[in-house]
């Protein structure tokens, strides 16, 4: 072979090999997720909290209980602003709660089909609104020496700087099982941003 042929020859098997070596590094790039924050991956990214409180706790206490907590990143928290379904609920002893649940059982379906919360030695039961004006419902809580209580629920959003921010999931679920540690506090719920 002539010079200009081995040229021609390495030449080509040179830009094939650069040719086969950028389509490898393209593909091993495009094979990672791409992560766009200013649009949250729905399900994964957590703009806010509500926190459900027991009956009588004040604002300042609220706050006293978020300042006292692990959250790291800038918030605002509305406080009382029960709009759902989940507005009255009833503490029974941990000794009294098979009895309580057999007669609710027993009569009109008063307690919400959510599960009941265990806090120390109580069990919380949500009630339906409905049930707070039922004169049989009340002397069952009468019977059994029960108190119809009305959560507190608070609204926080995570704020950086003066825009709406976010924070992981996983850093959501952190926040939110040191939250229900506290005594004052029932259950917290994650506000999951969608685009």
């Amino acid at each position: 072979m002539n010079k200009i042929s081995k040229k021609i020859i390495f030449f080509i098997a040179f830009l094939t090999i650069i040719i086969i070596a950028v389509l490898f590094i393209k593909t091993t790039i495009d094979t990672k997720p791409s992560v766009n924050t200013s649009f949250p991956v729905p399900g994964l990214q957590v703009g806010g909290l509500y926190i459900q409180y027991t009956d009588g706790v004040s604002e300042s206490e609220v706050k006293t209980t978020l300042q006292n907590s692990n959250i790291t990143i800038n918030y605002s928290m509305e406080y009382d602003t029960n709009s759902t379904d989940e507005r009255y609920y009833i503490m029974v002893d941990k000794d009294k709660i098979t009895d309580v649940r057999d007669e609710f059982g027993e009569e009109n379906n008063w307690t919400k089909s959510v599960p009941t919360i265990k806090k120390g030695n109580y069990y919380i039961i949500t009630v339906s609104e409905q049930a707070t004006y039922d004169k049989n419902f009340l002397a069952i809580l009468d019977k059994y020496d029960l108190q119809l209580k009305r959560f507190v629920w608070c609204e926080i959003r995570f704020y950086e700087g003066s825009k709406k921010w976010w924070i992981p999931e996983e850093e959501a679920i952190r926040i939110k099982n040191d939250l229900e540690q506290k005594e004052n506090i029932v259950t917290v719920q994650l506000s999951y941003l969608y685009p």
